[in-house]
C-alpha cells in the first residue's frame, strides 16, 4: 500500500514538473530565437498563472522591439527618400556645370545654395531629435520672458514673410515667465512660424501670441492660411510626414520641424496641440509651466 503511494507521488511529481518546465523550455527557447533575430517569435500564454504572466509579459516584450525595428527601418527608408531627390538636383547641376551644358548664372548657384542648406537642415533637424529621444540633449534653463522671445521670433521671420505678403503680428500684452532653454524654445517657435509663413496665402497674417492662465503659459503660433483636413492632423508630428509631399521640399521645410519642437516642448514638461479649420487657419498652442519672474 505504501509503495502504491509513493508511486503515485512520483507520477504526480513527474506529471506536474512537465506541466510546469514544458512553458517555461517554449520560453527558454522564443528567448534563444528573438535573441538571434527572430522578432516575430510569440509563445503562448494562457491562463492565470506566474507562468501564463510570464509568457504575456515575454510577448509583450517581444512585440515592442518589433515595433522599434520597424520605426528603424521606416526612419531609415525616409531619411534615403528624403536624401535622395536634392542629392541627385545637386550633382545633376553640378555635372551640367562641369559639362558646360547650362549657364553659371547668380539664380543656379542660389538654387543649389538653398539644396545644400536644406541637407543641413535634415542632418541638423535628425541629430537634434536623436539627441532628444534619447534624453541627451543639452538644456541651459533661465527665466525667459515669452512676449520678448516671440518679440524677437517674430522679427526673425519678417525676412521671409514680408516677401510672400504675410503680415506678422505680436499679441501678448504683458511679460510671460518660464524657466526653459530660451535658444530651444526659440528654436520650437521658429519651427511653429516658418510653417505658417508657408501656409498662409499673400495678405493673410501669422500672429504670436503669449499669456497666462493660472499657473500655466501659453504660446500660440495661429495663422490665416489653408487649414489642415482632420484626417492629417494626427500624423503633423511624424517624422518627414507632409500632406502635401512636394511642398515641403519647395519650400525648404525639412519634415522634422514638428517633431523636433514636440520633443523639445515634452523636455520641458509641457504640451504642444494643433487646431485646425480648412480654409480658415490653424493654431499651434504650447503650454508650460509659468514662473514669476
Amino acid at each position: 500500500m505504501a509503495g502504491a503511494v509513493a508511486l503515485a507521488a512520483v507520477l504526480a511529481a513527474l506529471l506536474l514538473s512537465r506541466a510546469v518546465l514544458r512553458p517555461v523550455r517554449a520560453l527558454t527557447a522564443a528567448a534563444h530565437d528573438l535573441g538571434e533575430g527572430d522578432l516575430e517569435r510569440r509563445v503562448p500564454a494562457s491562463g492565470r498563472d506566474e507562468i501564463a504572466a510570464l509568457g504575456r509579459s515575454f510577448n509583450k516584450m517581444a512585440d515592442s522591439l518589433q515595433a522599434a525595428e520597424e520605426r528603424q527601418r521606416r526612419m531609415t527608408g525616409d531619411i534615403a527618400h528624403e536624401l535622395r531627390t536634392p542629392l541627385a538636383n545637386l550633382r545633376g547641376y553640378l555635372e551640367a556645370l562641369q559639362d558646360g551644358v547650362v549657364e553659371p548664372t547668380p539664380e543656379l548657384f542660389d538654387s543649389l545654395h538653398e539644396e545644400a542648406m536644406l541637407q543641413q537642415r535634415i542632418v541638423d533637424d535628425l541629430q537634434d531629435l536623436a539627441l532628444a529621444e534619447a534624453g541627451a540633449l543639452t538644456y541651459h534653463r533661465s527665466a525667459v520672458d515669452l512676449r520678448e522671445l516671440l518679440d524677437l521670433a517674430r522679427t526673425a521671420h519678417l525676412a521671409k514673410a514680408e516677401p510672400a505678403g504675410v503680415h506678422l503680428e505680436l499679441a501678448a500684452t504683458e511679460s510671460v515667465w518660464v524657466s526653459a532653454d530660451a535658444d530651444r524654445l526659440r528654436q520650437v517657435v521658429g519651427n511653429l512660424a516658418g510653417n505658417a509663413i508657408r501656409a498662409t496665402p499673400p495678405g493673410g497674417t501669422v500672429t504670436f501670441a503669449a499669456c497666462r492662465t493660472g499657473d500655466t503659459a501659453v504660446i500660440r503660433i495661429r495663422d490665416t492660411g489653408r487649414g489642415i483636413p482632420d484626417e492629417h492632423l494626427p500624423h503633423l508630428f511624424d517624422r518627414f510626414w507632409r500632406a502635401d509631399p512636394a511642398r515641403g521640399r519647395t519650400t525648404g521645410g525639412s519634415g522634422l520641424g514638428l517633431a523636433v519642437a514636440r520633443q523639445i516642448v515634452t523636455d520641458h514638461q509641457g504640451t504642444i496641440t494643433v487646431e485646425s479649420e480648412e480654409g480658415a487657419g490653424t493654431t499651434f498652442t504650447v503650454t508650460l509651466d509659468a514662473v514669476r519672474a
